[in-house]
């Protein structure tokens, strides 16, 4: 009995040494399986990681009970992800797991998604698998813990697969196209007589031959008007308004207005005296006693004169109501970029359009305005802006909506749309352009309270849904940012179909986000999925024409022309996007696109300097 039992744990203990040697072989021989990830560097695909493994097992080296848990690490400066198991088995193991044959050896793909963080670029990819002995796999879902547990379990030497994650893919422009609530504060309708004169192109004298002011009789307007107070009444207040076509420099054209406002506001005195002096005269005032009758009626009339600069309100008004081609996606342009240069230059691209615009709708632009006020004084624009911060509570809501677009601070803005809100709070604008506004100044918990506010008020608003839609991409929830791109898109909103190419880059669809920006020439994201696309020359070709060369642009440039192992373009580019934003130093030393240059005495000076 006791040569039995003897004879039992002597095979067990062979067993036992065999099975360890068989595994201690695998440790041994580990070298000669190849692990490769695909691509090498791993890339983002908008906020996620997509990790791709595959795995080649060399012939006689994978034991036929032998089970191999694979647990990949992404290890990086500031963090570490363990990324999902997997098993691979011998053919005499059950469970789950891929097969690998004794004899044959075998394939295996290993894929997981991860989401990305910021400082994952420089995340270097390993494994270290643990193998052991079994009859079946101990779980599908088992812990790197729970597999050393296994009898006899060993590792079998940690592998680095790859280094450094390319973000190039998560550098897209969420801040996309908002869409903002229009004022209707006008000036009082009751008894209001106005004129316009036109001026030539460049121009800010007063030409009675200019064709416009031909075809539309305004020497005969005028005259009306001045006929109006000799029989009738004396205006309360007169408004004069001037602007400038809005193409050129910015600076240039708002001089122009402010000279056009000069030239007009000296017809209205003109008129003004001649019109008096007449009126006078028919109501037998002593002819000494007329300039000061004449003087007298002046100083009781409010004028306030304004030199409006680029007229972009009416030039959509315009274009709506225009028989152009591409009318829509003018407007679009015009609404939804904020940039006055950007938005022209993307204009002037569409030089068909472009052409007829300059011909039918820019003249009727340059313009003068009179306006005849006779029942009562309204607010200047200057003291709309100031009462709106001070005193908003004597505001209508028609002022305060109208005093918040006249300002270009957006913190300034954010505090009047706010105390709309306050004071109206059952009218959706107010809310929604709060909404917009908190976003653009990135206040994103604001910004959703305000906007569902906004919803709540008014359903089924394209308006609404589209910044929704921008808060959401902001939130980095692109699902409900696409539900909220195709509800603004069903009801009617222009901008949408621009911020639902954001969605297809970040879900790495870029042929379709190629074709919602066919329209937008020389924008930032176009040049982003040409670059993603593999057309580098074209995504150089669509940054060198956006009119905003920012630091986003100059460093995305400075992407391309690495790609192209171009390294004067390379090194230009980087240090301009560098000296307009610090921060991309940062970036720049732990961005792949550059892991071939990192040595150079060139790009070195721009990051550490």
């Amino acid at each position: 009995m006791k040569k039995i039992i003897k004879s039992a744990f002597v095979l067990v203990l062979i067993a036992t040494v065999f099975g360890c040697s068989s595994l201690k072989t695998m440790q041994k021989k580990h070298d000669t399986v190849r692990y490769q990830s695909s691509p090498n560097p791993m890339e983002t695909t908008g906020n996620k990681v997509i990790v791709t493994i595959n795995g080649n097992i060399p012939k006689n080296y994978f034991q036929k009970d032998a089970v191999m848990y694979l647990q990949p690490v992404l290890t990086w400066e500031t963090g570490e992800v363990t990324l999902s198991p997997m098993n691979l088995k011998g053919q005499k193991v059950d469970g789950n797991g891929k097969t690998i044959e004794k004899k044959s050896g075998g394939r295996f793909m290993y894929r997981d998604t991860v989401p990305y963080r910021k400082g994952m670029e420089s995340a270097v990819l390993t494994l270290n698998p643990i193998a052991y002995k079994s009859s079946s796999v101990n779980e599908a879902n088992a812990t790197r813990s729970e597999a050393l547990e296994n009898s006899g379990a060993i590792e079998l030497g940690n592998v680095k697969i790859a280094q450094g994650i390319n973000s190039t893919s998560n550098r897209v422009d969420i801040k996309g196209d908002m869409t903002m609530a229009s004022s209707n504060y006008a000036v009082s309708s009751d008894e209001v007589m106005t004129s316009d004169i036109y001026f030539t192109v460049n121009m800010a004298n007063l030409n009675w031959d200019n064709v416009l002011n031909k075809k539309m009789e305004a020497k005969r307007s005028l005259n009306n008007m001045k006929s109006y107070i000799v029989n009738n009444q004396v205006p309360r207040q007169i408004f004069v308004n001037a602007w400038a076509s809005p193409e050129g420099e910015e600076s240039y054209n708002i001089g122009l207005s402010k000279k056009r406002a000069e030239t007009t506001q000296k017809v209205v005195d003109d008129m003004l005296n001649e019109a008096l002096t007449e009126r006078a005269k028919a109501e037998n005032i002593k002819s000494t006693d007329i300039n000061k009758y004449v003087q007298d009626a002046k100083r009781d009339i409010v004028i306030t004169t304004n030199a409006k600069g680029e007229d972009w309100d009416n030039f959509i008004k315009l274009v709506e109501g225009s028989s152009l081609s591409e009318k829509n996606t003018v407007i679009n342009v015009v609404k939804s970029q904020p940039d006055k240069v950007r938005r022209e230059q993307e204009i002037r691209n569409m030089s068909v359009v472009f052409r007829q615009i300059e011909e039918d709708i820019l003249p009727t632009l340059r313009r003068g305005e009179i306006a005849f006020n006779f029942s009562g004084v309204q607010k200047t624009d200057q003291e709309l802006a100031k009462m709106a911060l001070t005193n908003p509570d004597n505001l209508t809501y028609d002022e305060l909506m109208y005093a918040a677009s006249l300002s270009h601070n957006y913190a300034v803005k954010l505090q009047i749309y706010e105390a709309v809100t306050e004071r109206f709070p059952s009218q959706w604008e107010g809310w929604n352009n709060a909404g917009a506004t908190a976003l653009y100044l990135n206040q994103l918990d604001d910004s959703k309270k305000y906007l569902e506010t906004a919803e709540k008020l008014s359903e089924n608003n394209g308006t609404i849904e589209n910044n929704l839609a921008l808060l959401y991409l902001a939130l980095n929830d692109d699902q409900t940012a696409a539900e909220y791109i195709e509800k603004a898109t069903n009801d009617g909103n222009d901008q949408a179909g621009a911020n639902a190419a954001i969605v297809a880059i970040q879900n790495g669809d870029y042929e379709k986000a190629a074709e919602l920006l066919e329209d937008r020439k020389c924008t930032y994201n176009l040049a982003l999925v040409q670059l993603l696309s593999g057309n580098t020359g074209n995504a150089i070709r669509t940054l060198d024409c956006c009119v905003d060369q920012t630091a986003e642009v100059n460093y995305l440039r400075a992407v391309c022309y690495a790609r192209l192992d171009d390294v004067p373009g390379l090194v230009k580019n980087l240090r301009v996007a560098c000296e307009q934003e610090p921060a991309y130093k940062y970036q720049a030393k732990n961005d792949v696109e550059f892991k071939r240059y990192q040595s150079q005495i060139e790009f070195q000076n721009i990051v550490n300097n």
